[in-house]
């Protein structure tokens, strides 16, 4: 029951514009080995990359799990458009499709299969 309000509650991944929702862990915002309880208001659902990111010290999750602050090393709160990244290339030079040009399709170079009719031995 935990586990099925904790997804009708978050949805996806808590961490601002992550968005995931396949594979999500059960996190505890304070943790269980420093007292904190198993209920829904101390779990959030994490990705598996920002779950390890969280533990390995990458970002911080504070606060109870409706007013949720999410921030990086630096201690800068994470907005939605926090994991955006520019492009680091240009578009590639591909014409645009000119789209259907009304052309009839012939078809007189295709042979259907046509099997024998069967003997009437």
């Amino acid at each position: 029951r935990l586990r099925r309000a904790l997804e009708h509650r978050d949805r996806c991944c808590v961490v601002p514009g992550c968005g995931a929702t396949r594979g999500l862990h059960a996190h505890h915002i304070r943790h269980w080995e420093d007292g904190g309880a198993t209920e829904l208001d101390n779990l959030v659902l994490l990705c598996p990359f920002h779950h390890r990111l969280h533990h390995s010290g990458g970002i911080t999750i504070t606060g109870p799990a409706q007013q949720l602050v999410v921030t990086d090393v630096d201690g800068t709160p994470l907005n939605p458009g926090s994991l955006a990244r520019p492009p680091t290339q240009p578009p590639p030079a591909v014409k645009p499709c000119r789209g259907p040009l009304g052309e009839r399709a012939d078809w007189w170079w295709y042979t259907p299969f046509e099997p024998q009719p069967p003997s009437t031995n």
